[in-house]
């Protein structure tokens, strides 16, 4: 298994992991109609941390037995692979953002009348956890495509 074989599973697996877990809480809020911001932001600061330290700490691990592979450029396959996973990955991000913004258009009133308490807040951090959630989403996609192509050449 190449390095950047290896760097790709570390990110899926990492991040389904732990931001799994963020999202799962954030649409526990949502669908209790009671959501925490200072606690949602304390959450995802811990989940970026976490994701941090987990990803620099596998791959150091993972490049342990392979140090000639830590730092080196890819080759033209590896470059092949990781534009087309970007460009998938990219524009599949793209329309999402835009569906975002139409949803904001289209329910944002029904949104915030949901939450009562602070309908602007929680309308905020809907829409910023929606950008979040697509974000990471396309980037397990991408690296997705990216072990797929690996599993299919190898």
């Amino acid at each position: 298994m190449s390095f950047r074989e290896k760097t790709a599973w570390i990110a899926v697996l990492t991040t389904l992991a732990v931001w799994g877990y963020y999202f799962f809480a954030v649409w526990s809020g949502i669908e209790a109609r009671a959501l925490d911001g200072a606690a949602l932001w304390t959450l995802f600061l811990i989940s970026m941390g976490i994701t941090v330290v987990l990803m620099v700490g596998l791959n150091l691990i993972a490049a342990r037995r392979r140090l000639s592979d830590f730092g080196r450029a890819p080759d033209e396959l590896e470059r092949q692979m990781e534009a087309g996973a970007a460009r998938v990955s990219k524009t599949l991000f793209e329309w999402i953002v835009m569906g975002i913004a139409l949803v904001c258009v289209i329910w944002g009133r029904d949104i915030a009348a949901a939450f009562p308490s602070d309908p602007v807040g929680s309308f905020a951090i809907i829409v910023a956890n929606g950008l979040l959630l697509a974000g990471v989403a396309t980037n397990v996609l991408g690296e997705a495509i990216i072990i797929v192509r690996f599993r299919v050449i190898g």
